[in-house]
């Protein structure tokens, strides 16, 4: 199958969005941006081969906006037909139903005649989505979850700097345990930050200076948890990686502020390691690991991957964690800041300098912005700039995502899209929130 474009519909692909459209009907909606790349490699090669010179580009093309769910078909010609027309738009509602995506959808025409004709502005013409992202970019909320003391929504920051905001998170039939209102997971959380002050300052690079991390609090000075109840039974999560089902929705919800961290309690079925964390999104499973001293330990742990560590280049880490798992520090097993909070490598990464911890380094880093805009600055240590030249070979050889690579945990935004480094959609956030389990 040839898939090809020209390199001026390029500027227009900032995109998501599915559509339902037919023979010679123009397409609408946006089209997931990682798509970008693909394509216009496709066309760099296939522009260049002679027997394609002076001929005319036919282009149909269908996606529903979730990750690796879009489809097209392209041809040269030296005139356009109908009868090419129906050829080309067969062939690519054909891939639709051969690759699962959708029984009744079908190819709209994106370019003819070496012009695009795709509208990039309008919304989806599919109503089945457009009803499906009103729907969950409101609350879930069961009446038995409507307590006194609860709080559905994120609520107005008092300050306008980074902050790593809680909730308590659970499926649609999992037991409200009342974390958010009991005072129990506030009370683990400010002891948790507690210890990190107290170790930070014991680490032999910090001059006695200790660290917390920045919590979202309320007005009232308590901290900021949201009651979040996802619409999905617990045993549709994921079993793995129960995060990939929770970020899209998150999307959806608008819970997606870059400069937050977006954490949760979450009483659903984990993974193994009972956390599992990146920037911007972060879990710890309290139905597998309810115990304070547990999930004290293991929180930490995962707030550190969500400031982007283990980096490749700390010292003793490797594949984003301590190649000895039984060292007692944070990144490892333990409440003890080693050397992923402050090392002397140079061009490394160090969490004491992330902007999510008070106080703020003269020389913070972004987590969202080293992993998820790729922003690497001057972080130029040596196995940093290998594992950047690696992912960049393995992507232009069409390695699957999970073959990429990287230099630390890959942001929780982009991680679906097919070159890490593309946001979610709101029609591919739909798609990716009901495909995954």
């Amino acid at each position: 199958m040839m898939k090809i474009i020209l390199r001026s519909l390029i500027l227009c692909l900032i995109l998501s969005g599915e559509a339902f459209a037919g023979l010679k009907e123009i397409g609408q909606g946006e089209v997931p941006a990682d798509i970008k790349n693909q394509i216009i490699n496709q066309f760099d090669e296939n522009i260049k081969k002679k027997k394609n010179k002076n001929k005319k580009l036919i282009l149909y093309f269908y996606t529903d906006g979730g990750s690796n769910n879009s489809v097209w078909e392209s041809t040269f010609a030296d005139e356009i037909t109908d009868k090419l027309h129906e050829k080309i738009f067969k062939k690519c509602t054909k891939q639709i139903r051969k690759y699962k995506i959708s029984k009744t959808a079908e190819c709209s025409l994106y370019a003819t005649d070496n012009q695009v004709v795709w509208n990039f502005s309008a919304e989806t013409n599919d109503k089945e989505i457009s009803d499906k992202i009103a729907l969950y970019s409101k609350p879930f909320i069961q009446p038995k979850d409507k307590k006194p003391g609860r709080f559905f929504e994120d609520q107005p920051d008092i300050t306008d700097d980074y902050q790593i905001h809680f909730n308590y998170l659970l499926a649609s039939d999992s037991k409200d345990s009342e974390w958010d209102i009991s005072g129990k997971m506030e009370d683990i959380l400010l002891e948790m930050n507690e210890i990190m002050k107290r170790e930070t300052a014991k680490h032999r690079l910090s001059n006695g200076v200790g660290k917390k991390f920045k919590f979202d609090y309320r007005k009232d000075g308590k901290l900021d948890i949201t009651f979040v109840r996802v619409p999905k039974k617990s045993k549709d999560f994921t079993a793995a990686s129960p995060n990939n089902n929770i970020v899209p929705y998150f999307w959806l919800q608008g819970l997606n502020n870059p400069k937050k961290v977006y954490f949760n309690f979450a009483d659903i079925p984990g993974n193994k390691g009972d956390g599992e964390a990146g920037p911007g999104v972060g879990s710890s499973f309290v139905g597998v690991s309810s115990q304070k001293p547990r999930l004290i330990q293991l929180t930490i742990h995962e707030l550190y991957h969500t400031q982007g560590q283990g980096f490749e280049c700390v010292p003793g880490v490797k594949n984003g964690h301590y190649t000895n798992m039984d060292r007692p520090n944070h990144l490892a097993a333990g409440l003890k800041a080693g050397p992923a909070y402050m090392h002397e490598e140079k061009g490394c990464p160090q969490t004491a300098d992330s902007v999510y911890l008070t106080p703020t380094s003269k020389n913070s880093y972004d987590p969202y912005k080293v992993m998820c805009l790729k922003e690497h600055g001057n972080f130029n240590h040596p196995k940093i700039l290998k594992a950047i030249k690696k992912f960049n070979k393995k992507l232009a050889e069409g390695a699957p995502p999970h073959e990429l690579g990287g230099i630390g945990p890959v942001c929780k935004w982009t991680m679906a899209s097919r070159d890490r480094s593309s946001f979610p959609t709101k029609s591919g956030a739909v798609s990716d929130f009901e495909r995954l389990k």
